[in-house]
């Protein structure tokens, strides 16, 4: 995405009109990962985005996609995550020249809950499992 499109979806003007909590939801994650060959495919324009973050502190959460791993960093004043795919996961390779590859983990998503006036996200994972079994004594 071109730092001139990025502009034209995260408006100042539309961030100052409700400091209620804010949560943006996007495809590319502004941060570098550690996985060279997705962050290669990077947004453009991370760094004005983490700025006009900074100016809004009522964004509580910035959702990602595309990294299909559960990955987590701040961002802009913020708390930025990106999520498990619901099917292939990209391998987990932090060197420098790590192959694009990915991976048959179990397939994944993120619930997100408003509670108690905050943000709760949960990984989960999709499959059938054994349990749920109680920690004493059973089955729940």
């Amino acid at each position: 995405m071109a730092a001139r499109s990025l502009r034209h979806l995260i408006r100042d003007a539309t961030l100052a009109k409700d400091d209620r909590p804010t949560v943006i939801a996007m495809h590319h994650p502004p941060f570098a990962t550690g996985i060279a060959h997705m962050d290669a495919l990077g947004l453009e324009g991370a760094d004005a985005l983490a700025q006009l973050l900074r100016q809004h502190p009522q964004v509580e959460r910035l959702l990602c996609g595309h990294l299909h791993r559960s990955i987590q960093c701040r961002f802009g004043g913020t708390l930025a995550s990106t999520c498990p795919s619901p099917a292939h996961q990209v391998a987990l390779d932090l060197r420098a020249d790590g192959p694009d590859c990915f991976v048959l983990e179990p397939p994944g998503y993120q619930l997100h809950l408003w509670h108690a006036g905050r943000l709760v996200s949960h990984t989960c994972v999709v499959g059938a499992y054994a349990g749920p079994y109680r920690f004493r004594e059973g089955m729940c």
